[in-house]
């Protein structure tokens, strides 16, 4: 996903201020394997930064989202998850006991190809989320 020296860089070529609580947030990030909800991130953050507020953890998200720093996830319930756009184009595998989110590779770039071939669109954007039970919840 990169450095950190990297995303601050993104944030500056897009306006950005790069600030202590920026890179804070985009640390934790980074530092993820799944998505993560402002409540995630805050928790993360509350132990070593207890002055931090989850109001600033959502007011930067905000920002970043609309700096395309991070997309907005609606996986599970009404939550809204954040991840880095990193140019990793990919879908997500999510358990409906425990939320549990893995990443997947993107199996649909021949078949929008196709599309494109076949109806004259431009394809500029498609979502997958896939819903299961993760090994750990099935075994219940």
């Amino acid at each position: 996903m990169g450095s950190l020296e990297l995303w601050e860089q993104k944030l500056k070529d897009k306006g950005i201020r790069w600030t202590k609580q920026r890179r804070m947030i985009i640390r934790v990030l980074l530092a993820s394997t799944r998505p993560l909800s402002a409540q995630d991130i805050f928790a993360k953050l509350q132990r070593d930064y207890p002055k931090l507020r989850l109001s600033t953890v959502y007011r930067n998200l905000n920002s970043f989202k609309d700096g395309k720093i991070v997309r907005s996830l609606n996986l599970t319930g009404n939550e809204q998850k954040f991840e880095l756009i990193d140019g990793n184009h990919h879908h997500h595998l999510i358990c409906i006991e425990c939320d549990d989110i893995i990443p997947l590779d993107c199996p649909l770039k021949d078949f929008e190809n196709k599309l494109k071939d076949d109806t004259g669109y431009t394809i500029l954007d498609h979502r997958m989320k896939i819903y299961g039970l993760c090994p750990n919840c099935k075994n219940y």
